[in-house]
């Protein structure tokens, strides 16, 4: 499958039993060019790390949420201005506040498994 699909996944890890990790490798792997943010990483499966999502260099449509509803909060008002119209929140991702507050600044809240949604399990990405 190739696409010219572009994804940010905040919470991207370098460690491989993360699921931050596995939905770098998944989204890899379906064709989409992957856009990984950690504040502290420098790399996550040889793609250079982003310290913010204002960081990355161009327009993304899709975010994938792997981050404590919290920091989502702290982190969501720069994903407008990179052009993000739909946010993934995975499992433990979510909360009313985050998503009402996805919904305000105009972007498509999704609360689901992001590597499920690829029709993918997280089992097939080992640690």
């Amino acid at each position: 499958m190739s696409t010219d699909e572009k994804v940010i996944v905040l919470g991207a890890s370098p460690e491989r039993w993360r699921f931050g990790n596995k939905a770098v490798r998944c989204y890899r792997d379906a064709g989409y060019r992957v856009f990984p943010v950690h504040p502290t990483a420098t790399a996550v499966e040889g793609f250079a790390v982003h310290r913010t999502i204002a960081d990355v260099p161009e327009d993304v449509a899709l975010l994938l949420l792997y981050v404590k509803p919290a920091i989502g909060l702290q982190c969501i008002e720069a994903a407008p201005a990179r052009g993000v119209r739909r946010v993934i929140l995975n499992p433990g991702a979510s909360s009313a506040q985050l998503v009402a507050r996805i919904e305000a600044l105009g972007m498509e809240p999704v609360e689901t498994c992001a590597i499920v949604a690829l029709g993918r399990s997280p089992a097939e990405f080992p640690d």
